[in-house]
C-alpha cells in the first residue's frame, strides 16, 4: 500500500478520539440510554466502559507485540491469511454500516432543528462532500484540525452543561437504580458500541510516532469520553426528567432552552456551528479509516482515491430509511447491538490466539536478549 504516514502525537490522537467518541453525548445516545434503564441511564456509559476495557486492554497488549503494524496486518498475521481476511472484511462492513447510521443521525438532527425545509439528500450530500474532501487531505491534517478545534468544542459543551444545570432538578435521578440493578447489569454489555471506535483506532497505529501513543492516548481519551457521555446523560435526565424518553436529540433541544443572560437569548446558532464543525471532523476521520481498511483488504495502493466512492455508497445506504424513526429503530439499533460485542470478541480472540501461538513468550525472550 502506498501509505505516507504523517506522524501523529498523543495530542492529535486524543483530540480525534474525543471528537469521534465524545460526540455521542450530543446525538440521540442519551435518549437511547434513557429508554433502556430510565433515570439510571447515566450509569450505563460507565458500566459499558468498564466491560469494554477488558477486550480493549487485551487488544492494546496484542498490538504492542507488532510495533508499527496496523490492525488488519496483525489480524492476518495472527489468524492467518484467509480467516484473517474474513475477519477484516466483517470489521470493514460493520464500520461502513456504522458510518451510514451515524451520518443519517446527524442528517435527521440538522433537518429537524435547523434546515427543516431542505431535502435530506441535499444535507447528506453536503456533509459527505466536505467530509470526503477533508479525508483526502490525510490523517495528519485531520489530527491537526482536531487539535485546533477540540478546545472550542469542549468549552461550548461545558457552557451548555453549566447553563442546563440551571434548568435541572437533581430529584429526577431518583430512584437511583431506575428499573433495578439487574436490568442495568443486563443492558451494560449491550452498549459496548459506545466505545467501538477505540477498536478501529488500532488501524491507524502506523501513523503514530510510536505504539505508546496508541496505548497512552487510548487510556486518556477512554476515561474522558466515558465520563463525558455519562455526565451529559446525567444532566439531560435532570433537565428533562421523564420527557427525555420522547426527546430524540436532547443536546439540541437543550441549546434552544438556554440563554446567555437576558440580552443574548438565542444562542443555539453558536453551539450549532461548533457542533457541525466537530461533526465534519468526525466523519472525515471515519471516511479515512474506512478507506484505509478497504485499501488494506484489496491491496489498493492509492486508497485515498476510494474516499469519494465510499462517501457516495454510505450516502446511498443512509438515505434508505424513510423517516428518523425508521433510521433509529430499523437501521441504527441493530448495528449498535452488533458492532461493540463483535469488536470485543475479535479483540479477545486475537489475544487468545497470540497467547496460544506463544507470541507473548517470543516477544519477552526477544526483549530479554
Amino acid at each position: 500500500m502506498n501509505q505516507h504516514p504523517g506522524k501523529l502525537g498523543i495530542r492529535e490522537y486524543v483530540s480525534i478520539a474525543i471528537l469521534m467518541v465524545g460526540a455521542k453525548a450530543t446525538e440521540d445516545t442519551p435518549t437511547m440510554l434513557y429508554n433502556k434503564v430510565q433515570n439510571a441511564a447515566w450509569m450505563l456509559p460507565l458500566l459499558s466502559a468498564g466491560i469494554f476495557f477488558i477486550p480493549l486492554y487485551l487488544l492494546i497488549k496484542t498490538m504492542a507485540l507488532y510495533q508499527g503494524k496496523d490492525l488488519f496486518s496483525v489480524i492476518k498475521k495472527i489468524l492467518g491469511k484467509y480467516f484473517g481476511f474474513i475477519v477484516c472484511l466483517v470489521i470493514f462492513i460493520l464500520s461502513s454500516f456504522g458510518v451510514s447510521a451515524g451520518t443519517r443521525t446527524y442528517i435527521d438532527i440538522i433537518r429537524a432543528f435547523y434546515f427543516t425545509s431542505t431535502p435530506n439528500v441535499i444535507i447528506y450530500a453536503i456533509l459527505m462532500i466536505i467530509s470526503a474532501y477533508g479525508a483526502k487531505k490525510g490523517l495528519q491534517h485531520i489530527g491537526s484540525v482536531s487539535y485546533l478545534i477540540v478546545f472550542y468544542v469542549l468549552v461550548s459543551l461545558y457552557i451548555v452543561f453549566y447553563l442546563s444545570m440551571q434548568h435541572g432538578h437533581i430529584q429526577s435521578i431518583f430512584p437511583i437504580w431506575g428499573p433495578g440493578m439487574l436490568e442495568i447489569l443486563k443492558q451494560g454489555p449491550q452498549q459496548l458500541t459506545l466505545f467501538a471506535e477505540f477498536f478501529l483506532f488500532a488501524m491507524i497505529i502506523p501513523y503514530f510516532t510510536s505504539n505508546k501513543v496508541f496505548s497512552k492516548g487510548t487510556s486518556i481519551a477512554y476515561v474522558y469520553v466515558s465520563i463525558q457521555i455519562s455526565a451529559a446523560t446525567f444532566l439531560f435526565i435532570c433537565m428533562f426528567d421523564t420527557s427525555l424518553g420522547g426527546i430524540g436529540y436532547p443536546f439540541h433541544t437543550a441549546i434552544r432552552f438556554i440563554s446567555l443572560g437576558e440580552f443574548i437569548p438565542n444562542v443555539e446558532i453558536i453551539f450549532f456551528i461548533i457542533w457541525i464543525i466537530s461533526a465534519f471532523i468526525r466523519f472525515t476521520a471515519f471516511l479515512y479509516i474506512n478507506a484505509l481498511m478497504f485499501g488494506q483488504l484489496f491491496k489498493i495502493k492509492d486508497f485515498k482515491y476510494l474516499i469519494p466512492s465510499l462517501a457516495t455508497i454510505y450516502l446511498l445506504i443512509g438515505i434508505i430509511p424513510e423517516s428518523p424513526m425508521d433510521a433509529g429503530l430499523d437501521f441504527k439499533t441493530p448495528i449498535t447491538n452488533i458492532v461493540g460485542p463483535t469488536f470485543a470478541v475479535i479483540s479477545i480472540l486475537l489475544w487468545l490466539v497470540a497467547l496460544i501461538k506463544g507470541e507473548f513468550k517470543h516477544a519477552k525472550n526477544k526483549n530479554s536478549m
